[in-house]
C-alpha cells in the first residue's frame, strides 16, 4: 500500500512540473525595477522619474511622455539589449536535507549558479493629441535565451529571492501621459501580470490490457497593476531643473495548482488515490513610491537625484505549499489508509521596507554625454536566516556609467539618433549566516538546513546597449 502512495506521489511531482514548464511564458518580470529599461537610465543607476525622457518613459515616468511630445518630439522608438550576469559565493558542506524535510541527512553543495539577464528592451511613444501633449507608451522586455523561465526555488535552501527567476521572464508596460497646466505633467500606466488556475487528473494502471488516463486543465486571468506620475518642470526658462515623482500599486502573480491522481498496481486492488491543492506567490511587485529630481548646475553638467521606498513587508517568498493532502480509497471496503499525509509548512521569513537612495551625474563633452550614477540597496530581509529557512537578499552598492552618442542623418534619412551604452556592477555586502541548533522541527542537534552556517554574497556585472530614434 506504501508502495502504491509512493507512486501516487511521484505522479504528482510530475505535473507540478508539467503545469510550469507548460505555462512559464505566461507570468511577467519587472526588469526596470531591478536593472532599469535602456542604456541612459542604467547609467544613471535607475534615477529616471525626473530625467530627460526617452522611448522608455512609459514606464520610468508616464508624465514624461507629455513632457517629451512638450518638446517637438512627435514620436519616439526605443530598442536596447541588457546581459546582467550574476556570480555568488560558492555554499559547501552544509546540511542541503534533514529528517524534518526528508527521511535522511545529507551535507552537500546549494545551487548558487543563477541564469544571466539577458535580453531585448523595446519602447515607443506617440503624440495622440495636439491639445495639452498628450501621448501614448508601450515598453516591452522579451528574455533572449529562452522565451521564460520559473523556479520557485527551494523552501527550505538559501535562496537569493529576486534574482533566480525575477528577471527572465517577459514584461509590458502600457502608459499615457499629459499636460496639466505649462508646469505639471501627469501621466498613468498599467503594469501587467497574470494568476493561473489549473486541475490534473490522472490514473495509472499496471495491467496491460487497461489504459493509463491523464487530463490538465488551466486557465489564466489576466490582472493589471497601475501607476502613477508628475512631472513639474519651473515656468522661467532661466530655471532648468525637474520633479518627478511615481507611485507603483503593488502587483501579484499567484499560482494555483489543484491535483487528484490514482494508481492501480496491483491486479484488481482498489487504487490509492492521494489528492492535493498547492499554492504559490511567484512573482509580488512591492507597492513602491519615487521621488527624483535633476538639476542643470552648470553648463553642460545635470545632476539627478532620487530615493525609491519600497514596501516589502508583505512579500511572501514564492516556493510552491502542499496543502490539504488527502488519500483515499486504500481498500474496498474501507477509506482509511492508516497513515496521513502533511501538509506544505513553508519557513516563514520577516520582510522590512527599503529606502534606495540614487545619484548621478551627465556631463556634455562637445555632443558626447558621459554618464556616472550610484546606488545602495539595503536588504529586504530584517534578520539574518538562522532559523528556519535561508532567504538570502545582502545588501548592495551600485555603481553604474555609460555614453550617448549622436547620431546624425541615421541610415541617410532626417531621422536624429543616439546610441547609448552602459556598465554595471553590483557589490554585494559578504554576510556570514550562522544557524542557531536544532532542527526545523525543534530537535536538538546542528541540523538545520544550511548548518553549520555559510558566507553569502557575491557580485553582478555586465550592461547593455540602446539605440533611440526621435521624430
Amino acid at each position: 500500500m506504501r508502495f502504491m502512495y509512493l507512486y501516487s506521489l511521484q505522479v504528482g511531482l510530475f505535473l507540478v512540473f508539467l503545469f510550469f514548464y507548460g505555462f512559464e511564458s505566461a507570468v511577467w518580470a519587472n526588469v526596470g525595477e531591478v536593472f532599469g529599461f535602456g542604456s541612459r537610465t542604467g547609467a544613471l543607476a535607475g534615477s529616471a522619474v525626473a530625467s530627460g525622457f526617452d522611448s522608455y518613459a512609459a514606464y520610468t515616468n508616464p508624465a514624461g511622455l507629455g513632457f517629451s511630445v512638450s518638446r517637438d518630439r512627435k514620436a519616439s522608438l526605443g530598442i536596447g539589449f541588457i546581459y546582467m550576469e550574476p556570480r555568488f559565493i560558492s555554499i559547501d558542506n552544509v546540511y542541503v536535507e534533514n529528517q524534518y524535510v526528508s527521511d535522511k541527512d545529507r551535507i552537500g553543495s546549494v545551487d548558487t549558479i543563477y541564469q544571466p539577464t539577458f535580453g531585448q528592451s523595446l519602447g515607443a511613444s506617440f503624440q495622440i493629441s495636439e491639445q495639452r501633449h498628450w501621448a501614448l507608451g508601450v515598453v516591452t522586455y522579451l528574455p533572449a535565451n529562452q522565451a521564460a523561465l520559473i523556479d520557485t526555488g527551494e523552501a527550505y535552501h538559501p535562496e537569493y529571492l529576486l534574482y533566480r527567476a525575477r528577471t527572465q521572464r517577459p514584461q509590458v508596460e502600457v502608459g499615457v501621459g499629459g499636460e496639466l497646466t505649462p508646469a505639471l505633467y501627469f501621466g498613468a500606466g498599467m503594469h501587467l501580470a497574470f494568476s493561473i488556475t489549473a486541475n490534473a487528473n490522472v490514473f495509472l494502471n499496471s495491467d496491460p490490457n487497461k489504459p493509463s488516463t491523464m487530463r490538465f486543465s488551466s486557465s489564466i486571468k489576466p490582472k493589471a497593476s497601475p501607476y502613477f506620475g508628475l512631472l513639474w518642470k519651473p515656468l522661467r526658462p532661466s530655471q532648468s531643473f525637474l520633479l518627478g515623482t511615481v507611485i507603483r500599486l503593488p502587483a501579484t502573480s499567484d499560482v494555483s495548482l489543484a491535483l487528484n491522481s490514482g494508481a492501480r498496481l496491483f491486479g484488481t486492488l482498489a487504487a490509492l488515490d492521494f489528492n492535493f491543492t498547492a499554492l504559490s506567490t511567484l512573482l509580488y511587485d512591492p507597492l513602491t513610491i519615487q521621488m527624483g529630481s535633476s538639476w542643470e548646475h552648470a553648463p553642460g553638467w545635470r545632476f539627478h537625484g532620487q530615493f525609491d521606498y519600497l514596501f516589502w513587508n508583505k512579500l511572501r517568498s514564492p516556493a510552491l505549499q502542499i496543502q490539504s493532502p488527502d488519500i483515499t480509497s486504500c481498500s474496498e471496503n474501507s477509506g482509511a489508509c492508516g497513515f496521513a499525509i502533511s501538509p506544505g509548512k513553508n519557513p516563514i521569513a520577516s520582510f522590512q521596507n527599503v529606502l534606495i537612495p540614487r545619484i548621478a551625474e551627465e556631463v556634455n563633452i562637445g555632443k558626447t554625454v558621459v554618464r556616472f550614477g550610484y546606488s545602495y540597496q539595503p536588504s529586504l530581509l530584517a534578520v539574518l536566516p538562522t532559523g528556519a529557512g535561508n532567504d538570502l537578499d545582502p545588501p548592495q552598492h551600485i555603481l553604474t556609467a555609460g555614453v550617448g552618442i549622436p547620431v546624425d542623418h541615421f541610415l541617410r534619412t532626417s531621422l536624429s539618433a543616439k546610441v547609448d551604452i552602459n556598465a554595471a556592477y553590483h557589490s554585494l555586502n559578504t554576510q556570514h549566516i550562522t544557524k542557531t541548533s536544532g532542527n526545523e522541527g525543534g530537535i536538538s542537534g546542528d541540523y538545520k538546513i544550511g548548518a553549520p552556517g555559510y558566507d553569502a554574497g557575491g557580485k553582478i556585472f555586465g550592461g547593455g546597449v540602446s539605440l533611440s530614434l526621435s521624430i
